[in-house]
């Protein structure tokens, strides 16, 4: 019998690893607010970089995912006389997959990599091993400020990103097939409803943990000077984005398939 492939095996124990780390990260940046003991200085700097740095980026990037969904249901929805239906199946396109999505990975581009960058020049560096020299716990000085503002950011950015995806997307249903504004809205009040901003929020809320997490991770793992840092980004990124995915497909299977 062929032995099993021994990189397989590694991998999958990484990515156990990265959700063990994952649910570490944000069970402990939770007690730090819990407890009332949360860095706020780094905290809301953290934050306000996190969505002011990304808010332009996840505006231009959604008016444009809007646009290209109305432009591909105007296109087929015409051919059924259903043009008035496009507000509504655009509208639940996205709150319930894409904004959340697509603004996470504009996040990890934008922040994720730049935290895991950061934390690893700071390991590199030895700057962690003189936090702790100085009694500072890096989890308390570093990840719990990052993951708690990652988590605060996300569905601002998520709500703006809705907002954008919807307004690009009436601007092509009325350009191209005369959808009207009040017809655009009646149609997405029809299908959308308070539980699916409830769970895109939550959705939202998640990958703002998820990202924040992994980023931190790799960035307290790098070694090997500036290659390693380059390196543990890099890793940090692509693991960003599989357990995005990864949790996104699990997210909507529980709310859309168990829970409705």
């Amino acid at each position: 019998m062929r032995p099993p492939d021994k990189s397989i095996k590694a991998k999958f124990t990484e990515f156990l690893e990265i959700i063990g780390k994952i649910i570490e990260h944000i069970y402990c940046s939770l007690n730090y607010l819990r407890l009332g003991q949360v860095n706020q200085k780094e905290f809301w700097s953290q934050a306000y970089d996190t969505a002011w740095s990304s808010i332009s980026t996840v505006i231009i990037t959604n008016i444009s995912i809007g646009a290209v969904s109305s432009l591909q249901l105007t296109k087929h929805f015409a051919a059924f006389g259903a043009l008035s239906e496009i507000g509504g199946t655009n509208a639940m396109a996205q709150l319930r997959e894409l904004a959340p999505v697509i603004t996470a990975i504009v996040v990890t581009g934008r922040i994720g990599s730049a935290w895991a960058a950061e934390v690893g020049t700071m390991k590199i560096t030895e700057q962690i091993n003189a936090l702790k020299v100085m009694k500072l716990s890096p989890e308390w000085f570093i990840v719990a400020p990052r993951v708690l503002a990652c988590m605060l950011s996300m569905p601002i950015l998520n709500i703006i990103a809705i907002f954008a995806s919807l307004l690009g997307g009436y601007i092509v249903a009325e350009l191209i097939a005369q959808v009207g504004f009040t017809s655009y809205v009646n149609s997405i009040k029809h299908y959308v409803d308070v539980y699916d901003f409830i769970v895109t929020s939550f959705k939202a809320l998640c990958f703002g943990g998820v990202i924040a997490s992994i980023a931190c991770s790799y960035g307290l793992e790098a070694t090997g000077g500036a290659a390693g840092v380059g390196k543990y980004t890099t890793k940090a990124v692509v693991s960003c984005l599989i357990c995005l995915f990864a949790f996104n497909y699990i997210l909507s299977f529980i709310f859309y398939t168990l829970l409705k």
